[in-house]
């Protein structure tokens, strides 16, 4: 069975998408910067350093957070 879009309602998906694909653009440093903050434990955002994660040696020498 197909499922039939209206021209109504292929405009309102093109409009949301270009809202998602806007929000995506704009947030897109923050985004980048939580991913490397996963990667790295250090958060920076414009240039600066915001945190950096604190890890602990537990007693088999293995470093957690």
């Amino acid at each position: 069975m197909a499922i039939i879009i209206s021209d109504e309602d292929k405009k309102i998906l093109k409009r949301m998408h270009g809202r998602v694909d806007h929000i995506l653009s704009l947030y897109k440093e923050y985004f980048d910067a939580l991913a490397e903050f996963d990667r790295t434990g250090v958060l920076k955002i414009h240039g600066k350093v915001l945190y950096v994660k604190k890890y602990h040696e537990n007693k088999d020498n293995y470093l957690e957070t």
